[in-house]
């Protein structure tokens, strides 16, 4: 998850810089796109998180189902 991190940060701030320069047709467009990855990237950060804590309270539910006691002892 911290590669994806890092990922959006550097589009991120590439974006910043390329905008910043005010440069030609081809720099701006060179910072929208880096702007539209990074916010993709952030978006999937957090559908990656969300889904990850989803997995992990399936799975601590499916043990505690399982190292419960199953019924009365006979």
């Amino acid at each position: 998850m911290r590669w994806l991190l890092v990922a959006t940060v550097a589009c991120i701030a590439g974006c910043a810089v390329l905008l910043a320069l005010n440069g030609s047709d081809v720099v701006t467009f060179a910072g929208i796109a880096l702007g539209g990855t990074g916010f993709v990237l952030v978006l999937a950060a957090v559908f990656y998180a969300v889904g990850r804590s989803e997995d992990r309270a399936r799975s601590a539910e499916q043990a505690a189902r399982d190292d419960g006691p199953e019924g009365p002892p006979a």
